[in-house]
């Protein structure tokens, strides 16, 4: 408990401070960088291969010609680089700030070549042969901009995160992982129905979101969902920073957001914790316990087809 709040303190004083917030994201970036370029792939990443091809295999959400939209693409663009392994698409990489690594990206692809193995129940041979032969593309490209060239990627940054630049139904599937949950909870409707308005009827949207507390991570003391104790004026002075801002939008407030902005929900994965010994805040005891107890979810949504015309008598 100690440590989460001197965690707590310290992003909260970072934060206050626009250089020093630079600062702090630039050395954890820097260090995560080294880890990736040279350290051992995380199983979740196959995982996340695995999970978007079986989802591309049942419900057709990633195909050939299709065109992507990865918001909050990161450091690797795993999820449009991974999906262009397999599917001959083009993808606008999107994201607020650059912290692109090019070292890290090649590392994993370079293991990712070697599991392939892994995944030829879920894909023909002639997708898992262009894996192989478009990672080798990946592996001997110079710099990112030879990748985006090679790839039929764009990269955009847009410190205001907004999606206005993009015309209407444009995209086939928007993608994110770990990204909506550090959208401000005030924008996050208003974001949400921007990329259904860049979607193409029958088009598709693929979100999985971190709901758990992200402090948490810094003491393995503190319970997953901590945040749920604190009321709102008190987060504020505690938790919420603009280092590792998070909304604390819960499951069935994404799922609200998400139908209310015209979508389908096609299929969903969570996980969950127990919630005994937690005293929770007002806001939160109003809310299905059940649904509280989620830490990640991952929810795939459609987007209504075009009516068809009436055709005349």
């Amino acid at each position: 408990m100690r440590r989460y709040l001197a965690v707590a303190v310290g992003l909260k004083a970072f934060s206050s401070c626009g250089p020093m917030r630079r600062a702090y994201r630039a050395l954890g970036n820097q260090r995560g960088g080294r880890e990736r370029a040279c350290g051992r792939m995380p199983d979740y990443y196959l995982e996340r291969v695995k999970e978007m091809l079986q989802l591309a295999r049942t419900y057709g959400m990633a195909k050939d010609g299709g065109r992507v939209l990865e918001l909050g693409t990161g450091w690797l663009h795993w999820e449009a680089v991974t999906m262009r392994l397999f599917f001959d698409v083009e993808a606008v990489l999107f994201d607020v700030w650059d912290n692109r690594q090019l070292l890290g990206m090649k590392n994993y692809l370079q293991q990712l070549r070697a599991r392939l193995p892994e995944v030829k129940d879920v894909v023909s041979p002639s997708q898992l042969a262009r894996a192989y032969d478009q990672i080798d593309v990946a592996l001997g490209v110079a710099g990112f901009e030879e990748l985006y060239r090679r790839f039929g990627f764009q990269y955009v940054i847009d410190g205001s995160g907004s999606l206005d630049q993009f015309p209407a139904e444009s995209f086939d599937l928007v993608v994110s992982r770990g990204v909506l949950e550090h959208v401000g909870r005030d924008i996050a409707s208003s974001l949400v129905e921007n990329s259904v308005r860049i979607l193409r009827p029958g088009g598709w949207a693929l979100h999985s979101i971190n709901i758990e507390d992200h402090l948490a991570n810094y003491d393995s003391t503190v319970h997953r969902k901590f945040y749920l104790e604190f009321p709102e004026w008190l987060w504020k002075i505690i938790g919420q920073n603009e280092v590792q801002y998070i909304n604390r939008l819960q499951r069935a407030e994404w799922v609200n957001i998400f139908l209310l902005s015209g979508l389908e929900l096609a299929d969903e994965r969570g996980a969950k914790v127990d919630l005994n010994g937690l005293k929770l805040a007002a806001r939160y005891r109003q809310m299905d316990r059940e649904d509280l107890q989620h830490t990640f979810v991952r929810l795939l949504l459609k987007k209504q087809e075009a009516k068809a015309l009436a055709k005349p008598q």
